[in-house]
């Protein structure tokens, strides 16, 4: 597989050599903007402008960092760029029927993941970008730590730490039922 710094170099002399850059981030960024914005069209709308600004700018890329951590900070400013000229919208929740078995399954399985939610809140902003980062946009340790300017075992060590507190907390509220 070509390094992404020799794709870049000649994406920036040939057009077309973009594309390959694209196929190996799309998802990536595409799923570290969802889990931002929480709107698909957003998301995808998002992506876009990242990749568009990437293409724009692949000349100014200098590979002393990894690509990716230079196309994630693109991502990051396109989301802060989207939460200023955003409002507030405000989702109307349905009223399920609790007469149909397989609605039960799916409120249980709604009611856990509400609850990671929850944990995940309490969570500062640090160390939710952190997981966002490593899970999904399923960047490795060494990229997200050129991106937070940290060294990778640190990054690592921060994930597990935090990883290692959800799980207790969540084991704490499954006792408390």
């Amino acid at each position: 597989m070509t390094s992404d710094k020799i794709l870049a170099r000649r994406a920036a002399q040939d057009p077309e050599a973009f594309g390959e850059l694209f196929d190996r981030y799309a998802l990536k960024i595409y799923r570290y903007i969802y889990s931002r914005v929480r709107h698909h069209e957003s998301a995808e709308d998002i992506t876009s402008q990242v990749f568009h600004d990437a293409f724009e700018n692949i000349r100014q890329y200098r590979p002393v960092a990894p690509f990716a951590a230079w196309l994630f900070t693109i991502a990051r400013r396109r989301i802060a760029d989207h939460y200023r000229a955003s409002r507030p919208v405000t989702e109307l929740s349905e009223e399920l029927p609790q007469d149909r078995p397989e609605i039960l399954d799916q409120l249980s399985t709604h009611e856990e993941h509400q609850r990671l939610a929850d944990q995940l809140e309490k969570l500062d902003e640090d160390e939710r970008e952190l997981l966002r980062l490593r899970f999904a946009a399923e960047m490795p340790y060494k990229d997200i730590a050129a991106l937070v300017n940290k060294k990778p075992g640190a990054v690592k060590i921060a994930i597990y730490r935090i990883l290692d507190r959800l799980k207790a907390n969540m084991e704490k509220t499954d006792a408390s039922k």
